[in-house]
């Protein structure tokens, strides 16, 4: 019997039983329906490269009374509670040739010095580099600050030293559950509609797929890869530890007997569909049950073939000159029309430190920082270390003319990259996202040339030519 989760009435059918004791087996019903199209791309796969899959996690939760990260400047929302835990989540796949390390942590955004360590660990006790590893962070706006964004939650003394070890005991569960897989499946399907918005534009563009991939395996849980991009902020403003509706996704699969990794997609310009007044845990229930249930009702079999890597890329950014950045603040300030309000003093930071880098020039021109990349099962997935835009991820399909899911905040979390539209018309992401981050904003257009770029490389599988 396929398992249920009811929720606001709607049942969501998982295909997969929850026979934890015996081992999970993928439902008759997918059988049925897949199983001569899977017999056909599974046939003559040498046994030596059969794909095997594990996953593991490690609570991330931080202690109570640490600053909550996000929402606005200087807040002082401390955790004096958890509503639900935070974790990091790893899942290996490999076939014999490549390996795939896919990690997803339960926070707003990353360090590169936790991510060096997460990265050289890995290489050191596992003989796992750096090309086959994928980390991201969900970017929920109710846990804790890993690196310092000037007035976004201070960062707690201890935590953050703490974490790459956490992220790597979960990799060391997945190394540890890898098994053999007997069925993988990706699903690329419509969400139903009403559940997200573009925040920045009403006629803007709304990625509605929930994107991923499915694995069972002969006598363990299947585990589920769930990406849908839209900002973890229907919590609000709590004083309390959560996940947001990530954390949603994750209990449903459990209720089926299923392990889950959720992956962000680009959700700088989404946000969850939200009505003053109405109960955000009911609303929070609702929107999980339905990127469960676009996930589930879209899984479609697909070969079983791995390829991971990275590649470096380069982004021009602003060039400026004194009265820019005392001009940008003073309007910035004037929007604000108070001195002492949070965002005025974010701003006068940043006019600060970027004025003390001006004579003799030493700003920035351009941003260095590396792509990681795999393909599985002919889609691709992509981490891109921005709060990312929508369009962005459209240009990328379109140039590839293959199936991608595009995530943001990977790694270090670089803030936004808004596309032209926004930058052209003044917008927050545009410049004054920037200040917090102690950034120039990236030159006009970066976002659509990154979009061009990326798909023109994955038309090319990455190849050089």
């Amino acid at each position: 019997m396929a398992e249920r989760a009811e929720r606001e009435g709607t049942p969501i059918e998982f295909y997969a039983s929850n026979n934890i004791d015996g081992g999970d087996e993928i439902n008759a019903k997918l059988i049925e329906k897949y199983q001569p199209a899977i017999r056909h791309l599974q046939y003559g796969l040498p046994e030596e490269e059969t794909v095997k899959a594990g996953i593991g996690k490690a609570e991330l939760t931080p202690p109570l009374g640490v600053e909550l990260a996000g929402y606005g400047y200087y807040l002082g929302r401390r955790a004096a509670r958890v509503k639900d835990p935070l974790f990091a989540r790893a899942v290996l796949v490999e076939d014999g040739q490549a390996r795939w390390l896919l990690i997803s942590c339960d926070v707003l955004g990353l360090s590169r010095k936790v991510s060096d360590a997460v990265f050289e660990g890995l290489s050191a006790r596992f003989g796992i580099e750096k090309d086959a590893v994928m980390l991201v962070s969900i970017h929920t706006h109710t846990g804790p600050a890993i690196k310092y964004h000037e007035g976004c939650g201070e960062v707690d003394a201890d935590y953050p030293d703490t974490v790459p070890g956490i992220i790597l005991e979960a990799c060391a569960l997945a190394i540890a559950d890898a098994a053999p897989v007997e069925y993988l499946l990706r699903c690329e399907n419509a969400i139903a509609p009403g559940f997200a918005y573009n925040r920045t534009d009403d006629a803007g563009p709304l990625d509605d797929m929930v994107r991923g991939f499915y694995f069972t395996r002969a006598e363990k849980r299947p585990i589920a890869v769930i990406s849908y991009a839209c900002h973890p902020v229907l919590n609000g403003r709590l004083d309390a530890i959560s996940a947001d509706y990530p954390g949603r996704v994750h209990a449903l699969c459990q209720e089926a007997g299923i392990e889950s990794i959720y992956i962000n997609g680009l959700c700088g310009d989404i946000d969850p569909v939200y009505r003053k007044g109405e109960d955000r845990d009911a609303r929070m229930d609702a929107f999980a049950a339905a990127i469960v249930e676009a996930f589930t009702k879209g899984l479609a079999p697909c070969e079983q073939q791995l390829k991971t890597g990275r590649i470096p890329r380069g982004m021009s950014l602003e060039y400026v000159v004194e009265c820019d950045i005392v001009n940008a603040v003073e309007d910035a300030v004037k929007r604000e029309g108070a001195e002492e309000s949070g965002a005025a003093r974010v701003a006068r930071i940043w006019e600060k430190e970027m004025l003390a880098k001006l004579y003799p020039y030493r700003l920035p021109r351009e941003e260095h920082y590396e792509v990681a990349y795999a393909c599985l099962g002919g889609m691709w997935v992509v981490a891109l270390p921005f709060e990312g835009y929508t369009l962005t991820g459209q240009i990328m399909r379109e140039r590839a003319q293959a199936p991608v899911i595009a995530l943001g905040c990977a790694e270090e979390l670089l803030g936004y990259l808004p596309t032209r539209k926004d930058t052209e018309r003044g917008a927050y992401a545009a410049l004054e996202s920037m200040f917090p981050y102690k950034r120039l904003p990236a030159r006009t257009g970066a976002a659509e040339l990154l979009g061009e770029g990326l798909g023109d490389s994955i038309a090319k599988g990455f190849r050089k030519v």
